[in-house]
């Protein structure tokens, strides 16, 4: 009787090829996908940001009316962490040129809180907004007393609207933040008075007033939700 052939690969170098498999295939995927999660893992997880983290001028707080909020245009340096300076932005010519996030950003003094609103310190009665008397005296050469009494007293808000991001306007009429794209409706000191958005208007965490009399900011907000469940809009 003809002798059966044996199986040249045994059950462990089989066992062995799968797992040498195994390996190349990860050495072949991990460059792709972690090129594609990079930037997922810059922002979400270690917290970084495509935005600069110095400070950026603002204007003179002495720009900003007793009972009106102004608003001023900055530029954040910014570098996507995507690619080059060439697909961010294929209109610059010189390669050192900066590539710039523009916000708007409003200020105005705040209004002392008569009455409590439902979502703690949003929606709430105020009255006027109090400007420092000391901005009637001088506007720069400001001491470090003085400097912390202005901060105290200024609203440093970002234009964007809490609820898609549209950007808001002062509506001199209702005297109040209006959102045109969905009729948010935040007040003064930006605290949320109706319509759609989950919260107030987001605020500079990062701000300060130096010797010169101008206000200069991180990119840097508060971003915690904060309300209660008596919001109409909180499901």
């Amino acid at each position: 009787m003809a002798e059966l052939q044996k199986d040249p690969i045994t059950r462990s170098d089989f066992l062995g090829f799968g797992v040498m498999g195994a390996i190349v295939g990860a050495i072949l995927t991990i460059p792709p996908v972690a090129f594609v999660l990079s930037p997922i893992i810059k922002t979400d997880v270690l917290g970084e940001s495509d935005v600069g983290t110095g400070w950026v001028e603002v204007g003179p707080v002495s720009k900003v009316p007793a009972e009106e909020p102004t608003h001023f245009v900055v530029s954040f340096p910014i570098q996507q962490v995507y690619g080059t300076k060439a697909v961010e932005n294929p209109n610059v010519q010189d390669p050192n040129e900066k590539f710039t996030l523009r916000n708007a950003i409003w200020l105005s003094w705040k209004a002392p809180i008569k009455e409590q609103g439902r979502q703690g310190s949003n929606g709430d009665i105020i009255g006027k907004p109090e400007r420092p008397k000391i901005l009637d005296q001088k506007s720069s050469g400001f001491t470090e007393s003085e400097r912390k009494e202005i901060m105290s007293k200024l609203n440093v808000l970002s234009n964007s609207c809490a609820h898609l991001g549209c950007p808001v306007r002062w509506n001199e009429e209702k005297q109040l933040y209006l959102c045109p794209c969905h009729g948010g409706l935040y007040d003064i000191n930006g605290g949320w008075v109706g319509g759609p958005p989950p919260r107030g208007m987001y605020r500079y965490t990062d701000a300060e007033v130096r010797e010169d009399g101008k206000l200069y900011v991180k990119h840097k907000f508060n971003i915690e939700p904060g309300l209660n469940k008596q919001h109409p809009y909180v499901v």
